[in-house]
């Protein structure tokens, strides 16, 4: 599969951008969880942090392990919308992700699906310098 590039979200409220060399995934996803327990909570994002926090460091172990990224740079953005969604971005160096739908249904291991059944919609797509793989987290409000 090529890739889905998500639907262009609602207006962007907050937005926050880091980096991490990526060394081993556990170390990464410590990074970036590290990160995202700052940033977060000044989003006035009215969904769960804890569970925005795991989503967060899954798709970084998964940018870690499988997009072969050690030494190489992984980008993280994370950006609250005016919708009060949140989306979760995780970008690597390599730009193959095979078997995306496989692995959110559940077939190439558990992480993307569990991700989904949480209730995060994923996309992911290449560009020239990697791909870029996105959840989408609801606030889970009912206004």
């Amino acid at each position: 599969m090529t890739g889905v590039a998500p639907p262009p979200p609602a207006p962007i409220i907050r937005q926050a951008r880091w980096t991490i060399r990526s060394v081993r995934a556990p170390q990464d996803a410590q990074s970036a969880r590290v990160q995202a327990w700052t940033c977060l909570p000044l989003f006035g994002w009215s969904g769960p942090i804890p569970l925005a926090i795991a989503i967060l460091d899954h798709l970084v172990r998964n940018a870690s392990e499988f997009g072969r990224c050690q030494g190489e740079i992984i980008e993280v953005q994370i950006a609250r919308t005016e919708n009060d969604d949140l989306l979760i971005d995780v970008i690597d160096c390599h730009s193959a992700f095979p078997d995306f739908e496989r692995a959110v249904a559940g077939h190439l291991g558990q992480g993307l699906w569990r991700i989904a059944q949480h209730g995060a919609t994923l996309f992911w797509h290449p560009h020239k310098s990697g791909k870029t793989v996105r959840g989408v987290l609801g606030s889970g409000r009912t206004s």
